[in-house]
């Protein structure tokens, strides 16, 4: 048997250490341990250009923006710039919506300055209103930094982050992770 024996200098430092660990909050991300992929958005204000949307992907929109505000963000038709949506048929893919950091603009220190958010009619074809209202929380969750969650950081099924069903809202969560990146 082997017994690992450490000056008491060096167990407090690691009692010490352990306890600082777990006295700070860890910063709350909603995603597999990251956030999105898309990037944080640069400031708080979301203003949002709709280009030759549908009626479906009209209300996706408004429902992502009413979403959006139930944070510190501020989403609005007012204004140009920060996200630009477009829905149109993609084709046969693996995605309903899409949000990626518009080519061409600027990384302002792993924040994003222009988001396009894509909806697409070929798979979202034949869906109500409400799975276009969560692919809407789901999309403009990514431009405020989301992730997408799973059952495992989602126990109570309850965040539009899932993207294996589809709930309505962002969650306490969700909002929370908002608020804190923003």
């Amino acid at each position: 048997m082997i017994r690992f024996r450490a000056p008491r200098w060096r167990l407090g430092l690691v009692v010490i250490l352990l306890g600082a660990s777990v006295a700070v909050a860890p910063t709350s991300y909603a995603g597999h341990g990251s956030d999105s992929s898309a990037g944080d958005p640069d400031n708080r204000d979301h203003y949002i250009d709709r280009n030759s949307v549908t009626a479906n992907g009209d209300a996706a929109t408004q429902w992502g923006i009413w979403e959006l505000n139930q944070t510190y963000m501020n989403a609005t038709l007012d204004g140009s710039g920060d996200v630009e949506v477009y829905d149109d048929y993609y084709g046969e893919t693996d995605w309903a919506g899409m949000t990626n950091c518009a080519s061409g603009y600027n990384w302002l220190n792993g924040n994003c300055d222009v988001f396009r958010v894509r909806f697409n009619q070929t798979t979202m074809f034949g869906y109500g209103i409400n799975y276009w209202r969560s692919l809407g929380c789901h999309e403009f969750g990514h431009t405020a930094g989301l992730g997408h969650r799973s059952h495992s950081t989602d126990a109570d099924d309850n965040s539009c982050m899932r993207s294996d069903i589809w709930p309505l809202l962002f969650d306490v969560h969700d909002i929370n992770s908002i608020n804190d990146h923003v």
